[in-house]
């Protein structure tokens, strides 16, 4: 199996993909903070796991609702999420490090900031998705956005990224590449395409990538900080272990980001 299907995690929240490929795509419904419909971007890389590796994964999700509600704070939000599928006594269990991106104050829930839990999903049984994934439309023109451009880290990764809004127009798709310097990916995820106008310091940012050289799903989640035109990420990268030493799955770095001349075809 993969990531494709219906997944509720211990709060309830439930969570639906189709996956192609190494892409997955589909939404998932929240049942703590605000409550909605929300977009979810991914990938999974190796084979699917059994009884003695897993698989990793990584997901973007845009907490900007897709449905009809009624909006708050949390919807200029983003998530990262990095982990894998893992056997585990015979049931396949979703465990990931989670970053939710505050890139503005929620009263009385979240002072802006970057928050990390841990997640377990459960497959829910009988639910199977079928249908293509629905991959953000590279046919639309890209739009001007502050996140828009190529950008390295002084140690050497660099990424190239286009912004493309979102049908409703309440959040942006991210697309890109990104360069590890031993090897590139493509890069997908949200932002917060309304963060500047709205008046906010901080532009919330998620997005997924497989390191297929390494075997790591990597999530790349933080905020661009438009008064000092820096680019804050929490990467990651989690890569597929044994069912005993899931403890070891993910490991974290933090990357500052700062825009460079273009130099990678995105």
């Amino acid at each position: 199996m993969s990531l494709a299907g219906t997944w509720q995690n211990e709060y309830g929240s439930i969570m639906t993909l189709a996956v192609e490929g190494a892409t997955a795509a589909g939404n998932y419904a929240s049942t703590t903070g605000s409550v909605g419909r929300y977009e979810v971007l991914g990938t999974q890389i190796g084979a699917d796991p059994d009884e003695h590796r897993g698989q990793a994964i990584a997901l973007a999700i845009a907490w900007h609702s897709i449905g009809d509600d009624r909006p708050d704070a949390s919807w200029r939000w983003s998530s990262g999420l990095s982990g894998q599928i893992s056997i585990q006594q015979g049931d396949e269990v979703l465990v990931v490090a989670h970053s939710m991106i505050a890139s503005c104050a929620f009263p009385d829930l979240a002072a802006p900031g970057s928050y990390i839990d841990k997640l377990q999903y459960r497959r829910v049984p009988g639910n199977t998705v079928a249908t293509p994934v629905q991959a953000p439309d590279r046919s639309a023109p890209p739009i001007a956005d502050s996140l828009a451009g190529t950008w390295a880290t002084e140690d050497g990764i660099a990424m190239t990224l286009e912004i493309r809004p979102h049908a409703r127009g309440g959040f942006g798709y991210l697309t890109g590449r990104i360069d590890f310097g031993y090897g590139s990916a493509q890069v997908a995820g949200f932002t917060d395409i309304q963060a500047a106008a709205s008046g906010l310091a901080l532009q919330s940012v998620s997005m997924a990538a497989s390191d297929i050289a390494r075997g790591l799903a990597i999530s790349l989640s933080g905020t661009l900080d438009m008064r000092t035109g820096e680019l804050d990420l929490l990467m990651m990268c989690s890569g597929a272990t044994a069912p005993n030493h899931v403890y070891a799955q993910t490991r974290t770095r933090s990357a500052r980001f700062t825009r460079r001349p273009a130099s990678l075809t995105a």
